[in-house]
């Protein structure tokens, strides 16, 4: 059994207002790097033991800052939406036919949902060795695709599951297919939310 935790990285700069931003290798805002320390005290605090992580930076620099075994898999990247990143969807051109049908269909030089879920699940695979703990902090598509997978659900049902920024999931995963879902959108960290709400 490996404990497979996903978390989805902080908030990145250019994302607001919904804006498609895929490949693009924008970094961390200013308020994600500021809950960064307490997010990365309570994983610390998990056993993890080794991370896995994609290229872009919103990922790739709070995965090395752990300070744990890392490997950075650029298969693990955020799906890509081609020409239409950085470009708010309401100034999108043809946005509507692919939102009517996500999963199969690509935006131009870009890449479909399945495609982004398929080399996530291929790639997830090959890494995971042994049973240490492991972490895989990405992005919102890859995450949706590996939790469907083990979960069971189709890729259209992976597009229905919320994934907040710094939301976290755990699975306990028995083999290639099947996985125990301990928790979904656990939100860190969690001292964060507690000072908030007192």
């Amino acid at each position: 059994m490996i404990p497979l935790y996903l978390l989805r990285h902080g908030p990145a700069t250019g994302t607001e207002g919904g804006t498609p931003v895929g490949r693009l290798d924008t970094p961390l805002t200013d308020a994600a790097w500021g809950t960064w320390p307490a997010v990365k005290q309570e994983l610390l605090a998990l056993g993890i033991q080794r991370v896995l992580t994609s290229d872009l930076r919103r990922a790739k620099e709070p995965a090395l800052d752990l300070g744990l075994p890392c490997l950075v898999l650029p298969d693990l990247a955020e799906q890509s939406f081609g020409e239409w990143e950085g470009q708010p969807w309401s100034e999108i051109r043809g946005a509507d036919a692919f939102l009517a049908s996500p999963v199969l269909t690509a935006p131009p030089g870009g890449e479909s949902f399945a495609h982004c879920a398929s080399r996530t699940l291929l790639i997830l695979q090959g890494a995971l060795d042994g049973e240490a703990p492991t972490l895989v902090l990405g992005h919102g598509g890859p995450l949706r695709a590996i939790l469907a997978h083990f979960m069971g659900l189709s890729l259209e049902r992976a597009l229905d599951l919320a994934w907040p920024h710094h939301g976290l999931t755990r699975l306990d995963v028995h083999g290639s297919n099947r996985a125990i879902l301990r928790y979904h959108n656990r939100s860190m960290p969690l001292s964060g939310i507690r000072a908030r709400t007192s």
